[in-house]
């Protein structure tokens, strides 16, 4: 029995790139060897796509939800562990200099949330984010035997 392991990155449902190991059985296809490939893999390619970064937080193209996901990933003056809603609004505020409503962030916060963009915690009232991620994450969470 040969078994294929393949990673692939998918962006706008294109794949980008794609990664595969093969084994005569799972375990030699998911062997410590084969997953410090894969997540070398990963890793690098999290790397380049930080050192090669479209962020251009001022682009006309842009939603404000995009813009918001772009500065909380790659800005150097976003918040860099847990943060309220009020703090993102300030630091954003002072950073781009632009105003923007208490409830948008609010909103795209909780959005971005849902889409696994960012980890949440505490009540309504005393809510906190941070962003979520791929050391907290699996990597190998959507690795799938072929």
């Amino acid at each position: 029995m040969v078994v294929r392991v393949r990673v692939e990155v998918v962006v706008d449902g294109r794949p980008t790139t794609s990664m595969e190991t093969v084994g005569e059985s799972i375990s030699e296809a998911l062997d410590p060897i084969a997953m410090d490939g894969i997540r070398n893999f990963l890793v690098n390619l999290r790397s380049s796509h930080s050192a090669n970064n479209p962020y251009n937080g001022e682009s006309e193209d842009l939603t404000i939800k995009e813009k918001l996901a772009l500065f909380l990933k790659f800005d150097e003056e976003r918040p860099k562990d847990w943060f309220t809603t009020s703090q993102v609004r300030r630091i954003y505020e002072e950073a781009k200099g632009v105003p923007i409503r208490l409830s948008t962030v609010s909103t795209y916060l909780a959005n971005l949330y849902s889409d696994g963009i960012l980890m949440r915690k505490g009540s309504r009232a005393k809510r906190q984010y941070r962003l979520a991620s791929a050391e907290r994450m699996n990597p190998f969470s959507a690795v799938e035997a072929v």
